[in-house]
């Protein structure tokens, strides 16, 4: 008996992987990608800097021009990813380029609401991931030698660990979670490994 398929969309794609379909062809279930409306161009997008004056002020924290340049990189990877639902050629290729996508557009809106409640309250919210890892680095230059030793140890056990569940290839929607996990324990270990260095 042949599975009823909903059409695979951004939203639901992670619904419709968890059904349990396999053998099928993607392409043949995809709806058409909404055309009224297309990714923003460079031309229709409003200016950061006149979204966000405050980045032109001299007391602007860094954590908020590093957050815009995230915001950026995660923009343009998003724009990258999402033509690429329609090329999948299986549930593991759909489920690995969902899984990027939803990375890159929770991260990018992420970064938004904290430029947003900077520019309202000129305070950092700090609920980015990317802040809590700049204020865990802050915080490992208080450190003694010993203890960047065990926290090394413990940082190289999370990478093995995160990178051992995707060589597993179980829950490949994870990946793009696990990878990024990876990348911020690597940033971590990298300060770490030069403040053991000085």
């Amino acid at each position: 008996m042949a599975h009823q398929v909903s059409p695979v969309r951004f939203c639901n794609a992670r619904v419709w992987l968890e059904t349990g379909v396999s053998d099928i062809s993607l392409t043949s279930h995809l709806s058409p990608l909404p055309s009224e409306k297309p990714l923003p161009s460079e031309k229709t997008r409003q200016s950061t800097r006149d979204r966000y004056p405050f980045l032109d002020e001299p007391d602007c924290p860094v954590e908020m021009h590093a957050l815009v340049g995230r915001r950026i990189s995660m923009f343009h990877e998003y724009s990258k990813l999402y033509p690429q639902l329609r090329e999948a050629k299986d549930l593991k290729e759909l489920s690995e380029v969902c899984g990027k996508l939803l990375a890159a557009y929770i991260d990018n809106q992420q970064c938004f609401r904290e430029l947003d409640y900077y520019q309202k309250h000129r305070r950092v919210l700090g609920r980015h991931p990317f802040l809590r890892n700049y204020k865990q680095i802050a915080g490992l230059r208080a450190k003694t030698t010993r203890q960047l030793m065990e926290e090394r140890k413990r940082t190289l056990d999370n990478i093995w660990r995160a990178d051992n569940e995707i060589r597993k290839g179980d829950k490949p929607h994870l990946n793009a979670q696990r990878r990024q996990r990876i990348e911020q324990y690597q940033l971590k270990l990298q300060e770490i490994e030069r403040l053991l260095a000085m």
